[in-house]
């Protein structure tokens, strides 16, 4: 009730002060402009009367009434200015038919499907810039919300990460890759409800994802999954084939879908089309008891024989120790961590150990204090690090990191992991 008056107060205040006009409509080449005070008003007072809308708000802010009213806000001024609703393949010119992104099926929780073909991704040929991906980014999220049924708030993406290269990592790319972040993050927080990033190359995972970790919330963090050998076990444990393709560029999943085709109205007419084509709005997939949420088994126990990233949730109890074990091999390289959430009373150390005749044998082990440089302080928000196996014969060792939560308002507090594995 407060973030909704607290909203219905920004609205008021923006009709007393602004000026009675006709906003002019987004003309291609138009840069991505402040909206008007009455349009930020209005944009308020659709999302005061939206009861799921300020739940996702208040969750997404841990339930701080202030921080809310400031993100709600943000969201509004954002979309005053975008114009998402509006968006058609003239403001879009070159990344919509480019057929990167495109709308799937329906998750077997009745969640809309957005799939990625990253090959197709080349933010250096648009014609606008990052205005365009802006836009690119706001019409696929409006248009996948648009496909909820009844009892559904979240989305699933599906990302063949097959035939990523170097030329994605300019300075433009990490610029757009910033911008999804925030946009999913901030402007549409809590509707991305699981992101499959599907035969991810080392240079995603080694390079690229690291860059882009400390703009993730650990709540963000924790709805990404790296999927490879077992692409297929994975997918359809949530989503029937019906609803899949055969492949999604690169990247082979089995579905039998005919493939999806790419987009090329404006939002509004592009969702009236796919309703009329459903059957009509009563048609759309309501939430399933017991699956409206997409979770994947998250396991301690991490191999370090193949390079991947490795992502979870920790549950960490007051005066418990939760444990995070790598296995090394000597194909081992690198390990990486990165942890994230509510820090504050948590005491987090490291070691390779393995077991010897009288007892465990340590090899090497720091914490946050060390002076090497292996991991940064908990008051970055963040904890990380970097374990370099290379001259060393550690294979058959174990890498345990180790988190202790000491202090909580809460009697559990729940951390979002990464960790990477490079290996030959």
């Amino acid at each position: 009730l407060a973030l909704k008056e607290a909203l219905l107060a920004f609205a008021l205040d923006n009709i007393e002060d602004g000026e009675e006009q006709n906003p002019d409509l987004t003309q291609p080449g138009d840069p991505v402009r402040p909206g008007t005070l009455r349009e930020e008003a209005e944009e308020a007072e659709l999302l005061a009367d939206s009861r799921t809308g300020l739940l996702r708000l208040l969750r997404t802010s841990d339930f701080d009434v202030r921080k809310a009213r400031d993100l709600a806000v943000t969201c509004c001024k954002w979309r005053a200015s975008v114009k998402p609703w509006s968006i058609g393949p003239e403001l879009i010119p070159v990344a919509l038919p480019s057929g990167m992104w495109r709308f799937g099926g329906h998750t077997k929780a009745g969640m809309p499907i957005v799939l990625v073909d990253v090959a197709k991704w080349a933010p250096a040929d648009y014609r606008y810039g990052l205005d365009e991906y802006i836009r690119y980014v706001a019409y696929f999220m409006e248009g996948a919300i648009g496909r909820m049924g009844p009892g559904v708030e979240q989305i699933c993406m599906i990302c063949s990460m097959a035939g990523w290269t170097s030329e994605m990592m300019q300075p433009l790319a990490v610029r757009c890759a910033s911008k999804l972040l925030y946009i999913w993050q901030n402007i549409y927080p809590e509707r991305m409800g699981a992101i499959f990033l599907c035969n991810a190359t080392q240079a995603f995972q080694g390079y690229f994802f690291r860059i882009l970790r400390p703009w993730m919330s650990h709540r963000f963090l924790s709805n990404i999954h790296f999927v490879g050998s077992n692409l297929r076990e994975t997918l359809f444990k949530h989503i029937d084939p019906s609803q899949l393709p055969a492949h999604i560029g690169l990247t082979p999943v089995g579905g039998t879908h005919e493939e999806h085709d790419v987009p090329w109205r404006s939002v509004p007419d592009e969702l009236d089309a796919f309703i009329a084509d459903l059957g009509g709005v009563d048609c759309l997939p309501s939430a399933s008891d017991g699956l409206n949420a997409i979770t994947m088994p998250c396991s301690t126990e991490i191999k370090g024989d193949a390079s991947a990233t490795n992502t979870g949730d920790i549950d960490l109890l007051i005066g418990k120790t939760q444990i995070l074990e790598v296995m090394l091999f000597e194909n081992t390289l690198t390990i990486d961590w990165h942890i994230t959430g509510d820090l504050h009373g948590v005491v987090f150390g490291y070691k390779v150990c393995s077991p010897g005749i009288l007892g465990q044998r340590i090899h090497k082990e720091g914490s946050l204090d060390v002076a090497d440089g292996a991991c940064s302080p908990a008051s970055a928000g963040c904890i990380t690090g970097t374990l370099d196996l290379v001259g060393h014969k550690w294979a058959g060792c174990k890498l345990q990191l180790t988190l202790y939560n000491s202090y909580s308002r809460s009697d559990c507090k729940t951390l979002a992991f990464s960790v990477g594995v490079e290996a030959k």
